[in-house]
This record gives structure tokens, C-alpha cells and sequence, in this order.
């Protein structure tokens, strides 16, 4: 992968005038042997991992032209690095918090190219696609002032008074923040995601976040507004969707039968087929491709409009090129909640399939109205127990009794005809949900599927 990346970065070389790469490369050697502010050193490192990704993105000289002093920040964080290898314990005690500081600032120069890179990219492509005519590359000073590319940047008064003092909470994310409601000063409601400050996994989370969202642009896909990182706090602000999560609807705090998606079948995979086809453009058409790994019923949001849009990227990677699955770090809590691919449990590595995996689950939840973990009685042990809804769902759909598990809230007694659509979801969903991702279908059939099932739905038209 990395000889392929160098290839690729050519470009970046030649407009740049440094060997990005090489540089990364470097400073990753340097804080495997790194004695002074060592977890520093690691996690300079990881950004310029994430840094080395995008790159080969880049095609376009002209575009990469805005990666003006990129070298010298590169250079500026390798001998920040090289410098704490180490020269006694009275030096290490008198110059680490002096360069805590100082990996602070080269921390924030490198956060900046990384979400430079995607949008200069997608410029660059939308050059080539239209013919070679396409506006010239936005500078910095331009990126970070055009609401358009998500990277206004508010004032933590700003985030405060749009709160109202952080007083409405919208969800809890745990140990990756907390989520409130919020309205700008020109009117517009927005989800303030505020990480913990002081937090050092929330830092990574809201670089990775603000860098993974800002290029992507798509109908079912959450937009990003901006950001704030002001002393120690972060917050990524992101448009609202006023009609909550998919999850609120089947078993959460809007579940009812006023509520078009508890009480329509029609409504349900419309917000499923939403799904599909984010994860879809993050597997297939994001620049650089994505891969989601937080895919649940609470990561699909409905927008007033009740069309659906997926959030949740405080998790996402992209997607290694030219391998079959990345390893990467557990995401907290996923054994238990359900959604997480058992193959990714198992081996520690990612793929699209991990993606299809969780949608799965999701459909299940959409066809059982049960959450991604269920309670049961075990007449064994004569008590309750838990168990996943892939476990506790597969095997009537598989033995071709989806009644015995079906929802009955939008239909009491559906026919045969009005099953035959529903058929087709559960189908689709317990291929998703095969132990080994290579058996899993690739997320473009998943779209169809649900398509052709949605169709029926409308044909039918009494649902």
C-alpha cells in the first residue's frame, strides 16, 4: 500500500516541493524510539498517518497547489519528534510541558491539511468530470471562511449562546461527547456535538470526524456546518434533524402510533433504503472511500422532511487502498451492542462488509420493532437473559417464518401479498448477516433489494 502511495503523491511533491511522504515516514520511525512526551510522539504520528491516506488522493497538480507549507510543517513535526529521543531525566523533566504545547500547535497545522486534502481532492475530481473547466482551487484563507465546505468556525460564546448554555441534550454518545440542541443567530436549528474536553481519545475523534465529513456531500448523508476548538473544548456542529433517530421511532421515546415511521411499513424501508445508500456512497464514491463502522438504528436520522440521513463518524476510517480489510483500534462497547461484525470482533480487522454487517441488524430492528440486544426467558435457567437480535430473529426468517417475529404494529395481520415485500427485507438481511463478510452481499445489492422491496410496497399501495 505505502509503495502505491508514493507513486501517487508525486504530484503533491512536485507542487509542494518536499517528499510528503518520506517526511511521514520518518517521523513514524522517529516515535517508535521516542523517550520524552512518548504518547505525544504517538499521536503526531497517527496524524500523519491519516495525512499519508489522503494523499494519494490528490491527482490534480494545481489543486494541491493550496498545500503550501505543508513541508515545512512536516519538517517542523519530525524534528519535534527526533528532539525527544531522549538526553537525561532532569532535560525530560524541565522541556516536556514546554513541548506539550509545542505538539499542541503542530497537532493543529496538521488537523488543518486534513480536512484541506478531501475537499481539494473533490475539486479536483469535479474538474476532470466536467471537462477541465471548474472553479480555481480555494486558498486556505477561503476554505476556512465558506460555510459550503463545513469549516466555519464558531466562537465558543457563539456554541454557547446557540445552547443556551448546553441546556437542551439531544443524546448521549458517551465517552465521544455529548449531543444539544442549538439554534444560529440567522435562525438556523443545528446538533452541537461537544466532545469532553480535556479528553485526549475525544482530540483524535473530532480531527477524524471534521476531516471524514467535510468533503462528503449526499442527500442521506448528515451535513457538517462547522466546527469549534477553542482552549480545551471541541464541538463539530452538523445540521438537525428534528424528527430524531430511526431508533426513537421503533422502540425509543417517539415510538407511537402517531408516528409515520412506527406505524408504516412504507416509512420504514424508506428510511432503511436512506441508509444503504450513504453507506453505499461512502463504500463506492466518497473521496477518499469510507468506511462507517458506527452503522446503527441511532445513526440514522430523520430530518423534517422525514427523509433519512446517517450520522455517527466519530468512528469511521478510510478505506486502505488496494487491501481487503485494515486493521484498527475497537470501537468501545461494540461487542455488546450488537451491531458489531463477529469477523471484526474476531481478527481486529475492518472491511465494507463490517458496514453491511451493522445495516443488517438495523433491518431486523426495522422488521422486529426489538432493539439490537433483546431480552428473553430461558425456561433452562427459569430467568431472563440477553441475546443479540441477530441470534434471536435469524432462525425463524431463515426456517421462512418472518410472521413469528414481524412487527405487528404497522399491520396486524398482513397477507401474503403485503409479506412478499417484507420477504425481500429479510432476505436481504440475513445474507448481511452471514459470520464471514465474504458471504455477505456488496452494499450496491443491498440498495436493490431494498429498491425492488419498496417498490412493491408503493405498487401495492395498502400499506
Amino acid at each position: 500500500m505505502w509503495d502505491g502511495m508514493v507513486a501517487n503523491a508525486a504530484a503533491v511533491a512536485q507542487v509542494a516541493g518536499v517528499d510528503p511522504l518520506g517526511l511521514i515516514s520518518k517521523i513514524r520511525q522517529a516515535a517508535l524510539t521516542a523517550r520524552q512526551n512518548r504518547r505525544d510522539c504517538e499521536h503526531l504520528a497517527r496524524r500523519a498517518g491519516m495525512l499519508a491516506e489522503l494523499l494519494p488522493c490528490l491527482r490534480d497538480p494545481e489543486a494541491a497547489g493550496t498545500l503550501a507549507g505543508l513541508g515545512d510543517t512536516l519538517a517542523e513535526a519530525h524534528d519535534l519528534v527526533v528532539s525527544c529521543q531522549g538526553r537525561g531525566r532532569a532535560h525530560e523533566f524541565f522541556t516536556a510541558s514546554s513541548k506539550a504545547e509545542r505538539f499542541r500547535d503542530v497537532e493543529r497545522k496538521i488537523d488543518s491539511y486534513l480536512l484541506l486534502v478531501p475537499v481539494i481532492s473533490h475539486i479536483g475530481i469535479a474538474r476532470r468530470l466536467d471537462g477541465g473547466v471548474a472553479p480555481p482551487p480555494p486558498s486556505s484563507h477561503s476554505l476556512r471562511t465558506q460555510p459550503d465546505v463545513g469549516d466555519k468556525e464558531f466562537t465558543l460564546a457563539e456554541i454557547t449562546a446557540a445552547t443556551s448554555n448546553f441546556a437542551v441534550v439531544l443524546s448521549d454518545d458517551g465517552d465521544s461527547g455529548t449531543v444539544y440542541w442549538g439554534r444560529l443567530r440567522d435562525g438556523q436549528e443545528v446538533a452541537v456535538k461537544r466532545l469532553k474536553p480535556g479528553c485526549r481519545g475525544a482530540e483524535d475523534a473530532f480531527g477524524t470526524e471534521l476531516a471524514i465529513l467535510a468533503p462528503l456531500r449526499h442527500d442521506h448523508i448528515v451535513r457538517l456546518l462547522g466546527r469549534c476548538a477553542e482552549g480545551a473544548e471541541r464541538v463539530v456542529v452538523t445540521a438537525y434533524a428534528s424528527n430524531g433517530s430511526l431508533r426513537d421511532h421503533l422502540h425509543g421515546r417517539r415510538a407511537s402510533s402517531s408516528s409515520p415511521v412506527t406505524a408504516s411499513w412504507e416509512a420504514r424501508v424508506r428510511a432503511l433504503l436512506g441508509a444503504g445508500r450513504a453507506v453505499e456512497h461512502l463504500h463506492r464514491r466518497a473521496v477518499p472511500l469510507v468506511i462507517h463502522r458506527g452503522v446503527t438504528s441511532s445513526s440514522v436520522l430523520l430530518d423534517a422532511a422525514w427523509a433519512p440521513r446517517l450520522t455517527g463518524f466519530v468512528a469511521a476510517v478510510w478505506r486502505a487502498a488496494g487491501v481487503e480489510s485494515q486493521p484498527v483500534e475497537p470501537v468501545a462497547g461494540a461487542a455488546a451492542g450488537g451491531y458489531a461484525d463477529p469477523e471484526y470482533l474476531r481478527t481486529g480487522r475492518v472491511k465494507p462488509a463490517s458496514d453491511v454487517y451493522s445495516l443488517g441488524v438495523v433491518m431486523l430492528e426495522a422488521l422486529t420493532g426489538n432493539p439490537a440486544v433483546v431480552t428473553v426467558w430461558e425456561d433452562g435457567s427459569k430467568s431472563m437473559a440477553t441475546m443479540t437480535l441477530a441470534s434471536f430473529a435469524l432462525p425463524s426468517i431463515q426456517a421462512g417464518r418472518l410472521v413469528d417475529v414481524l412487527d405487528r404494529r404497522p399491520v396486524a395481520a398482513p397477507t401474503a401479498r403485503q409479506l412478499q415485500p417484507l420477504e425481500l427485507v429479510a432476505s436481504a438481511a440475513a445474507r448481511c448477516l452471514c459470520l464471514r463478510g465474504d458471504n455477505r452481499p456488496a452494499i450496491s445489492e443491498v440498495v436493490a433489494n431494498l429498491e425492488q422491496a419498496l417498490e412493491l410496497i408503493c405498487r401495492h399501495g395498502h400499506f
